[in-house]
């Protein structure tokens, strides 16, 4: 359920950037929120695991850890381009809906199938998330955003294998995550200088930029970790569909988008899928062994 939980908190994202800076650039948006995040997050791995956990990480695999870096930063402005190119609803539907494919095509990769669970929650909970977020207006999908949303989906499952990865190799939890998230802010840095950054000067600008960086990354990203540790990344990939109902019924309530019935019917479904892959048999409860924070 960590997973669900750091899911949940990255559903609100789109939504803190459209609402506290709706004409603030994405790659600046972005920028900041890694930065300041990945410097929190940081801070917690010192106060966890010590100096000395952020250098063995780096030691276990630095290949592994700029992968992670520059991964998570390609999603991040995949991301947010996508939010605000074709809207919250369908810029977070393609990019975490498509994670899942992305990660179960990596497994395949590697000569490993990663199971019917799997594959049948998977199929369930993007065929839901399709009727969650299914457009009713007559506007139509800028081709650009749903090429940003696709990279990002790409990009997070990217993200999700390297740090997958690092963890089995014995690496600590939060420093990896520490390392991915700030490793992308400093790859996003040129971005603020490029844009205006005015919008920080707001007090909705502001209190957009700390929610981004203390809850949606910060919060959401500890918890996200702790999860991946225990599960295969496909599976995770898969329970992050969470997103995109918290981000439609925010969308709902705060940006007045509307849902007709079969959307309705696809969140039971999504529901329904995310169940199918929280719960494991009891012979894979130990297959991955606990996190070390």
């Amino acid at each position: 359920m960590a997973v669900i939980f750091g899911a949940a908190l990255w559903g609100t994202a789109g939504i803190a950037q459209e609402l506290g800076a709706p004409t603030a650039a994405p790659p600046a948006v972005a920028a900041v929120r890694t930065v300041c995040g990945g410097a929190v997050l940081l801070l917690v791995a010192l106060v966890a695991n010590g100096r000395a956990g952020l250098i063995d990480t780096l030691r276990r695999g630095w290949g592994g850890c700029l992968v992670a870096a520059g991964a998570m930063a390609v999603f991040q402005v995949g991301y947010l381009g996508a939010v605000r190119s074709v809207g919250v609803a369908i810029g977070v539907l393609v990019a975490i809906g498509s994670a899942p494919a992305w990660a179960g095509l990596y497994d395949a990769l590697r000569g490993r199938f990663p199971g019917w669970r799997w594959l049948l929650a998977t199929i369930l909970a993007i065929v839901a998330a399709g009727l969650l977020l299914l457009p009713t207006g007559t506007d139509e999908i800028a081709p650009v955003g749903i090429a940003l949303a696709l990279t990002a989906g790409l990009a997070f499952a990217t993200y999700a294998v390297s740090s997958k990865h690092l963890l089995d190799r014995g690496a600590a939890g939060i420093p990896v995550i520490a390392i991915a998230i700030f490793g992308s802010g400093l790859l996003l840095s040129p971005a603020l200088w490029l844009n205006d950054l005015g919008w920080l000067a707001t007090s909705e600008g502001a209190l957009a930029a700390a929610w981004l960086a203390l809850i949606a990354i910060g919060a959401s990203y500890v918890a996200f970790v702790w999860g991946l540790a225990r599960l295969s990344a496909p599976v995770v990939t898969t329970l992050t569909l969470t997103e995109p109902l918290v981000a439609a019924l925010l969308a709902v309530v705060l940006l007045a988008e509307r849902l007709s019935g079969l959307p309705l019917v696809g969140a039971v479904l999504l529901v329904v899928g995310l169940l199918l892959v929280s719960i494991r048999p009891p012979s894979d409860a130990t297959a991955v062994p606990p996190i070390r924070v």
